[in-house]
């Protein structure tokens, strides 16, 4: 689906759209992805032949006008589709290849959506996939059972012939806008800037967007559990307009119903929200809980999702029990492998003393500064002051993993409750604009069921949490608890939030928190977690597009985990590679 685009990320799109233009000098307002953020080849091919065919400025003019929103994003897709239609034709005569090309998309469109669960289904504009029905059914040659005549005769209008040239296209899409959509085009000047990426930055909507709120459901999904599936998860947004002081009451009684309530008094959150809610993520708010709801919700949104939570702890306690076997030997194997980690890290305080193994980075401070602690002190692992956090991404994106990363999260703190190193387990989650950190098990605990209360959800604004959790271990570390930490990362490495980002200064719309940004500002927590003492290090389970953004985040301090199996070694390995980089 053609969207428009505000990160200047993506090479390979524009390397697509370029090739199509046949002009690498132009600078495309528009790139298309499917829902997982891989680039859509074909539909990036259609834009650089928009470009090629018709007159590029007067159509992305058009789109500039039209704007953006829920409903202007439906129409913008729609009439992408009567732009294939006429820049396919044309092309044909000139590039053959590119029958075969729509083909593998059309089938790509079948493929991609019999892998939708029915919630993820309602996430999709029915009248956009209506119409991707039509044509990419025409294409394959198949019959279309299913449409009404209000769908085949839009599907019609559609179909913009390649003879027409530009004055033709844009005539029949203002007919549409007016006849079919009953809207027209706002008369103003084409309102577009430069970003930084060079890129055309497309302003979004009109003044009244200010007005309207973003209303996130959770919703989980019903299913095996054994990992995602390219392209089937994808949330968006929708907007309802309500009253700034009611929309924020409804949001934290849906907060507190959900989660439970907050584990902080009120006086603490101010300070806490003050701290950290700052910069990009001004617009957000916290939640800390760690009471499990034991009874249901009054509220009947509230209400559905804490049984669709029952029922995903269900499916999670039995994947555990399916894969008992492989759990446990798992378990003992990471065992084996962080004990001996361990045991040679803690033979030696991080403090330093006068005497003990002699620390040769530092010998050159007792001739220049007179420093005589050059050495680290001989230590029994059971006095040291270590333990480690395990956050768990559980935002949307992992939803059709929620009982393997539960597993996962269970055999790496039950390995390290084995070797004496206290464990406590976060999951993280965005939603109308709180970012709720929710605990799951605490230190010591070597009781591991409650990890099985595991399951995704909404969006994931990593950088927040992040600062959240150095706030948090910086006012423990204060008061005498675990002076050297260790942070484990579960993730994707995709920050997405439906919140968005104030605007930049001298600006007057919010930005969308997607892209390159929101990567820069997980990168920038990670750094202020290392620099505070906090070694850090991320096991990456997400899609091979988002290893880039793993990169930009963790540096060299992340492995990549995909099967239970694989585990013990993906841990042990990242452990090796953080505390040889804490000696350093």
């Amino acid at each position: 689906m053609i969207k428009q685009h505000y990160t200047g990320s993506s090479r390979r799109a524009m390397n697509l759209i370029w090739n199509a233009a046949g002009d690498y000098q132009w600078e495309s307002p528009f790139l298309a992805f499917h829902p997982n953020g891989d680039s859509d080849d074909y539909l990036n091919m259609v834009i650089g032949l928009s470009a090629k065919w018709l007159d590029r400025d007067r159509i992305t003019d058009f789109f500039v006008r039209l704007g953006e929103g829920p409903t202007l994003d439906e129409i913008s897709a729609l009439l992408w589709l009567g732009i294939e239609n006429c820049v396919y034709g044309k092309e044909l005569p000139v590039r053959p290849v590119i029958s075969r090309m729509r083909r593998e998309r059309a089938e790509e469109f079948f493929r991609v959506n019999g892998m939708l669960s029915e919630q993820q289904m309602s996430f999709m504009s029915i009248r956009v996939y209506d119409q991707e029905l039509l044509r990419w059914s025409q294409v394959l040659g198949r019959r279309v059972l299913s449409a009404g005549p209000g769908a085949r005769k839009l599907a019609k209008e559609l179909e913009f012939s390649p003879a027409w040239d530009t004055d033709e296209v844009l005539r029949k899409m203002h007919q549409l806008l007016a006849e079919t959509f009953h809207r027209t085009l706002p008369d103003r000047p084409q309102a577009a800037v430069r970003g930084s990426g060079g890129l055309l930055r497309i302003l979004a909507g009109n003044l009244s967007r200010g007005l309207e709120r973003r209303t996130d459901l959770l919703v989980l999904r019903k299913g095996s559990g054994s990992g995602d599936k390219k392209n089937s998860v994808h949330i968006t947004h929708s907007f309802s307009r309500t009253g700034a002081a009611q929309a924020a009451t409804a949001d934290q009684s849906y907060i507190e119903e959900t989660f439970g309530p907050c584990m902080y008094t009120d006086a603490e959150m101010r300070i806490l929200e003050r701290s950290l809610c700052t910069g990009n993520d001004s617009l957000c708010r916290l939640w800390f809980t760690k009471t499990r709801q034991e009874t249901q919700p009054a509220s009947k949104e509230a209400k559905k999702l804490w049984l669709d939570q029952e029922a995903q702890r269900k499916r999670n306690e039995e994947y555990y029990r399916t894969h008992l076997f492989r759990i446990k030997e798992s378990i003992r194997n990471l065992s084996a492998q962080t004990d001996t980690i361990f045991q040679s890290y803690l033979r030696y305080d991080p403090g330093r003393a006068k005497a003990g193994k002699l620390d040769g980075a530092r010998v050159w401070r007792g001739r220049i500064l007179s420093d005589m602690k050059l050495f680290l002190a001989d230590a029994q692992p059971q006095e040291s002051s270590l333990c480690v956090d395990l956050l768990l991404d559980a935002s949307q994106s992992r939803m059709n993993s929620q009982e393997m990363i539960a597993s996962q999260a269970l055999v790496i703190s039950a390995s390290f409750e084995e070797c004496h190193i206290p464990v406590r387990v976060t999951a993280f989650r965005s939603l109308r604009g709180y970012t709720i950190l929710q605990r799951l098990k605490e230190y010591g605990e070597r009781d591991c069921q409650g990890l099985f209360g595991y399951y995704a959800g909404g969006w994931n604004r990593d950088a927040l949490c992040l600062k959240a959790m150095e706030y948090i271990m910086a006012e423990e570390r204060s008061k005498g608890m675990f002076q050297t930490r260790i942070l484990l990362v579960l993730t994707d490495a995709s920050p997405n939030d439906s919140t968005q980002m104030p605007p930049k200064e001298g600006g007057h719309f919010p930005r969308e928190y997607e892209g390159d940004e929101p990567v820069r500002d997980a990168r920038g927590a990670v750094n202020a977690l290392t620099a505070g003492g906090v070694h850090t290090g991320a096991l990456f389970y997400g899609a091979t597009s988002h290893l880039e953004q793993v990169h930009q985040i963790y540096g060299q301090q992340y492995v990549r985990v995909k099967t239970l199996s694989q585990l013990p070694d993906a841990v042990s390995e990242l452990l090796r590679r953080i505390l040889a980089q804490a000696q350093r």
